[in-house]
């Protein structure tokens, strides 16, 4: 399960709201209904980590 890429998108949602989610989903083509289906692996959660930083200019809080 994506546990972690469901942390980083409850966190944009709280930094960005909507339009966030919306931009980090654009940025990884992972929309966030579909988050949970993906794989929490090293390389899915460092793309989210990056789409995050780029959107927010910080990196989020979940490790």
């Amino acid at each position: 399960m994506a546990e972690k890429l469901l942390q980083i998108y409850k966190c944009m949602a709280e930094k960005s709201g909507i339009q966030g989610k919306m931009e980090l989903a654009k940025m990884t083509k992972v929309p966030s209904t579909k988050a949970s289906l993906e794989p929490d692996s090293a390389e899915n959660i460092n793309m989210f980590r990056e789409a995050f930083k780029k959107i927010t200019g910080e990196f989020p809080s979940v490790r």
